[in-house]
């Protein structure tokens, strides 16, 4: 298939411009990763093991999102949610199969916020959490998990 001159020129500059986007989402991605880790110190150093799995992503401002993940009735968990979003209004929260909270500590700050759950019983239970912001239309975002 042979490309037109001002179509192949296109084409470049639409690469560039993808290339030149891609390093910033993950950046700011990574971000939000860095002050859910923020988050997690205080749980490390009480001997909480940080699992190297996380979720993350953009989304759009206030949107709700739930994971659902596997708990062990005799472990406690720890969720960690970050963002790079200054302005950020954080929530979190742990729902059992019944959607009843399960959380027993939720702790807040700038850029991040935790909250710690001892399950009832070993089962699925539902991860839900938003970040609010007053300025941006979309929001960064990670949600990291622990256990100990």
């Amino acid at each position: 298939m042979k490309l037109s001159l001002p179509r192949r020129l296109f084409l470049a500059l639409a690469a560039c411009a993808v290339a030149m986007c891609l390093p910033l989402v993950h950046a700011t991605v990574d971000e939000a990763h860095d002050y859910a880790m923020q988050a997690a110190t205080p749980f490390v150093e009480q001997g909480f093991t940080v699992r190297e799995d996380y979720w993350n992503g953009e989304v759009e401002n206030a949107q709700k999102l739930a994971v659902r993940h596997q708990l062990f009735k005799g472990n406690e968990y720890a969720f960690w949610l970050g963002t790079a979003v200054d302005d950020a209004e954080l929530e979190l929260a742990v729902y059992d199969v019944k959607g009843q909270p399960v959380h027993m500590e939720l702790k807040s700050a700038k850029n991040y916020c935790s909250v710690r759950v001892n399950p009832p019983k070993t089962g699925t239970y539902t991860v839900v959490f938003s970040v609010k912001s007053k300025k941006e239309k979309g929001v960064t975002w990670a949600l990291a998990y622990g256990y100990r």
